[in-house]
């Protein structure tokens, strides 16, 4: 268990409360429909209480771009959408071992519902494995802007349901982000996540072959292989023709983005197999395989949900080549030949890579390729599953659907 300073944590646990409070107020874009003076105190009320907070931190600058947001928002009415450019900006992720806190509109990815740009909250603790400094060794990360980091406390957005990170473009601004100078991910989560969402379904879906190396692991254990994971994953981002830092508005299209995410978690999984000084090796294969292929297209809302995009596709992939085989009592993993079919993968996607030569010409491929495995979906619905890729959805529990509680600061 991380310890928190008392006095901190009982601050940051009474944001929390207002901004629970304020937050169901309003709707998707953030804005409060016929807001009301009580509204206006409360929002104010938060940003008092949050700047004992932040000039704890010595975070001075956060804190004036948070009045300088709030003050904009109040004036313009409470019914318009927020703008937290300035709030985004001055935001500094935590050092090692540090503290940091965020008040301010945020899109939290993968939440329980209700979902939106709605005003959120967070205090965490940064904690990197050393592990990755070793790896870093050998796998130098040229742009590494992640932090690994531990949630104290949390708005329901982030201590409700599977929102694993925070990023600035989840934080709406009519300015678009120039460059991603930091990327949390609140990993003291995903044991809970995985253990609960990932390992039982695929007990169930799969007969033979089923990966078990991520299972029953220490918390602390957990989160350090996830951050192993997370590194190698950001690392892999920035290699190759077409790397994401230097390509950020192509590689959030949507198809492009599934074959960048596939492909970086593929190489992750050859890395781990193929080189011993790979820390967490077997936890990691198996963790990927199990949140790629089994929790993330058991997403309440898949066909709209981009990582179970990316979970169906490599199903098919696999299943193409005999990765995934059906029997009469369910799905068989072939770990031998899925590797296989990884390494042909990757080699498809970078050989395809090397030869487009503009952006458009890369969402045409993209797309193209995409389609051979995810076939087109309905109004809002960016695939539609196949008679064959519903057998991902078998044997589906109650609890998959109840949202998971964190913000307990484990570890």
């Amino acid at each position: 268990m991380i310890t928190t300073p008392p006095e901190l944590y009982a601050t940051a646990l009474e944001v929390v409360e207002l901004v629970d409070q304020f937050r169901v107020r309003q709707e998707r874009d953030g804005s409060v429909a016929n807001p009301s003076a009580e509204d206006v105190e409360l929002l104010r009320t938060i940003v008092r209480r949050s700047s004992e907070i932040l000039s704890s931190f010595g975070a001075e600058r956060q804190l004036d771009g948070l009045w300088s947001d709030i003050k904009t928002w109040i004036d313009s009415g409470l019914a318009t959408t927020p703008d937290f450019g300035r709030t985004r900006e001055e935001f500094s992720p935590p050092q090692r071992d540090e503290f940091a806190f965020f008040v301010g509109c945020a899109l939290t990815t993968n939440s329980a519902p209700p979902v939106g740009r709605r005003l959120e909250c967070f205090l965490v603790r940064r904690r990197e494995p050393r592990e990755i400094d070793k790896l870093a060794e050998f796998y130098p990360h040229p742009k590494n802007n992640c932090q690994s980091v531990i949630l104290l406390a949390g708005s329901s957005g982030f201590r409700l349901g599977n929102c694993l990170v925070f990023f600035p473009e989840n934080v709406p601004s009519a300015r678009p982000v120039e460059s991603q100078s930091y990327a949390l991910f609140f990993f003291s989560k995903f044991r809970r996540i995985h253990e609960a969402l990932a390992i039982p379904p695929a007990a169930r879906i799969l007969v033979d072959g089923t990966p078990v190396a991520s299972t029953g692991l220490r918390p602390d254990v957990c989160y350090d292989a996830r951050s192993v994971w997370g590194y190698l994953h950001d690392y892999y981002h920035h290699q190759g023709s077409w790397p994401l830092d230097e390509n950020v508005a192509l590689k959030t299209n949507w198809f492009v983005g599934l074959l960048e995410e596939t492909k970086v978690d593929a190489k992750t999984i050859i890395a781990a197999i193929d080189d011993d000084r790979v820390p967490f090796r077997d936890e990691q294969i198996d963790m990927i395989l199990l949140e790629r292929l089994v929790r993330y297209p058991r997403s309440r809302v898949a066909t709209r949900n981009f990582d179970a995009g990316t979970g169906v596709f490599l199903y098919s992939w696999f299943r193409e080549r005999g990765g995934l085989i059906t029997t009469s009592s369910g799905l068989r993993f072939n770990r031998q030949t899925a590797v296989s079919a990884l390494r042909d993968y990757v080699s498809e996607i970078e050989g395809m890579e090397e030869h487009i030569t503009t952006p458009d010409e890369y969402k045409s491929k993209a797309t193209s390729f995409v389609r051979r495995y995810l076939r087109e979906g309905e109004g809002r619905d960016r695939f539609a599953f196949s008679s064959d890729q519903l057998l991902l959805l078998s044997h589906r529990s109650a609890a998959e659907d109840q949202p998971l509680l964190f913000a307990d600061g484990e570890l």
